[in-house]
C-alpha cells in the first residue's frame, strides 16, 4: 500500500507549486527537487532522469495534464511501471534531442558572445585611454599655447586618432567575425533539431517528431476554442513481399513513394509521418472524422494507381496499395488511447481485404457500419 504522505504530495493537497508563468527561485528549486526525491523514493520508483523530470514537472504545477494522469497511475495501490512512466514522459513532457550535440553548439555560441563581450570591453578601454589622451592634449593647449606646443599637440593627437581607428577597424572585423560564427552555429543547431526529428529515409516527421506534435495538436484541442484532430493511420500492405522478392532497395523505393505522396497531401498545421518500419501517420488539425476519411480515402485512391516498374528491364515489380485507420481525438482523450483506436481501425482494414480505409466512429458517433471493397465511395468503412 502506498503511503499516505506519497499520496498527499501527489494529489496537491499539500504542493504548493509557483504561479503559472512564475520563474522558481534558486530555494523552490531545491524544495522542489528535493520533494520529488522522497516521493520517487517512498513510492520505490527508481530515480532515474525521467522519473525525476515527471516528478519535477508535476510538483512545479506547470502540466496540469501530466499531474492529472500521474495521480491515475498512483491511484492504485501498487506503483507505476517504467513502461507506464516512458509513455507519460513521452505524450506530456515530450522527446529530447541530441542532448550532447545541442550542448557542444550552445557552448560555443556562449563562447562567441563572450568573446564579443570581451571585444567590445577592450574596446571601451581604447576609448578610454584614446580620452584620456584628448585631456593630455588639452591641458597642455592650455598651458602653452606657442607654435611650437601647437604642433607637438596635433602630432600627439593624430598619432592617437590613427591608433584609435586602426583598433576600431581591428574591432570591426573581430565582431564581424564572431557575428558570423554565431549564424553558423545557429545554423548547425537547426540542422541537428532537423536531423532529430526528420525521417532520413522519407523526409517525414520521425516518431519522436510526431509524438511531440500530436501531443500539442491535443493540448489545442481541448481548450475552449480548440478545433478538431483526426488521426491517419497508414500501414503498406504487403510491404514485407516486396523486401522478400525484389530486395530491399525496392522497399525503400515502396517506402519514399508513399512518403511523397503523404508530404503532398498535407498542409498548415498537418503532420505527415513515418511512425515505425511501413507504417504510417497523418495528424489532421482542424479535420473532424468526416473530412479526415475524405483525405483518408483520396490517399489511399492515389496511390492505389501507382505501379512499380525496374527502369533497366521494364519488369512489373507490382502496384502500391495501403490500408488506413481514421479516428478523430474526443474532448481530454489521451494520445494513447487515440492511437489505439485509429491502430483498430487499422487492424480491420487489413484483415478486411487490405487497400481500404476503416473509420473508428467510437467517440460521440453514429451507429458502426462495414463496407466491402467496391468503387472508391464504398472503400470507406466504419468500425
Amino acid at each position: 500500500m502506498r503511503s499516505s504522505s506519497a499520496r498527499a504530495g501527489t494529489d496537491g493537497a499539500t504542493a504548493q507549486p509557483p504561479a503559472a508563468g512564475a520563474t522558481e527561485t534558486p530555494e523552490q528549486i531545491r524544495r522542489l527537487a528535493a520533494r520529488a526525491w522522497l516521493e520517487m523514493d517512498s513510492l520505490g520508483v527508481l530515480p532515474t532522469p525521467q522519473h525525476f523530470e515527471i516528478w519535477y514537472t508535476h510538483l512545479c504545477g506547470s502540466s496540469p495534464e501530466l499531474s492529472r494522469r500521474l495521480a491515475t497511475l498512483l491511484a492504485g495501490d501498487s506503483s507505476p511501471t517504467a513502461a507506464e512512466l516512458a509513455v507519460l514522459h513521452a505524450e506530456c513532457i515530450g522527446p529530447e534531442l541530441d542532448v550532447d550535440a545541442v550542448g557542444d553548439r550552445i557552448d560555443a555560441i556562449q563562447q562567441a558572445a563572450d568573446a564579443m563581450v570581451e571585444q567590445i570591453n577592450g574596446n571601451g578601454r581604447t576609448l578610454n585611454a584614446y580620452g584620456a589622451v584628448l585631456s593630455v592634449v588639452a591641458d597642455r593647449l592650455g598651458q602653452d599655447t606657442s607654435m611650437e606646443g601647437l604642433l607637438r599637440a596635433v602630432e600627439m593627437l593624430t598619432t592617437e586618432t590613427v591608433r584609435a581607428s586602426e583598433r576600431n577597424r581591428l574591432l570591426e572585423q573581430q565582431l564581424a567575425a564572431s557575428a558570423s560564427r554565431i549564424c553558423t552555429l545557429r545554423r548547425s543547431l537547426a540542422e541537428v533539431r532537423q536531423e532529430a526529428t526528420t525521417d532520413g529515409l522519407t523526409g517525414l516527421s520521425n516518431r519522436r517528431a510526431f509524438d511531440a506534435r500530436l501531443r500539442r495538436a491535443l493540448v489545442a484541442r481541448n481548450r475552449p476554442e480548440g478545433y478538431p484532430v483526426s488521426l491517419l493511420l497508414l500501414d503498406v500492405d504487403h510491404f514485407k513481399q516486396f523486401n522478400d522478392v525484389h530486395g530491399h532497395k525496392v522497399g525503400d523505393l515502396v517506402l519514399r513513394l508513399v512518403g511523397r505522396l503523404l508530404a503532398q497531401s498535407v498542409k498548415g498545421r498537418d503532420t505527415a509521418a513515418r511512425y515505425g518500419g511501413e507504417e504510417f501517420a497523418v495528424i489532421l488539425a482542424g479535420a473532424d472524422l468526416r473530412a479526415a476519411s475524405i483525405v483518408a480515402e483520396q490517399i489511399r485512391a492515389a496511390l492505389d494507381g501507382k505501379r512499380l516498374v525496374n527502369k533497366g528491364s521494364g519488369e512489373g515489380l507490382g502496384s502500391v496499395t495501403v490500408s488506413i485507420g481514421v479516428a478523430e481525438a474526443g474532448r481530454n482523450e489521451h494520445a494513447s488511447s487515440l492511437l489505439e483506436r485509429a491502430d483498430a481501425a487499422l487492424y480491420r482494414a487489413k484483415h478486411a481485404g487490405r487497400n481500404m480505409v476503416c473509420v473508428d466512429e467510437g467517440v460521440g458517433r453514429g451507429e458502426d457500419a462495414a463496407a466491402g471493397p467496391g468503387d472508391p465511395g464504398r472503400r470507406v468503412a466504419a468500425v
